[in-house]
């Protein structure tokens, strides 16, 4: 997966702000996603 340099900006101020990698919270993000939005 290839993201805009935009979107691993925020990340990694996000992840800095809470102390945490930020490829972790982005790992965290998708499995949320894929959990409340199963596929048909």
């Amino acid at each position: 997966m290839t993201l805009s340099k935009s979107s691993v900006d925020y990340f990694k101020r996000v992840a800095k702000r809470h102390h945490t990698p930020y490829q972790k919270m982005i790992r965290t993000l998708i499995d949320a996603y894929t959990t409340t939005h199963p596929r048909p």
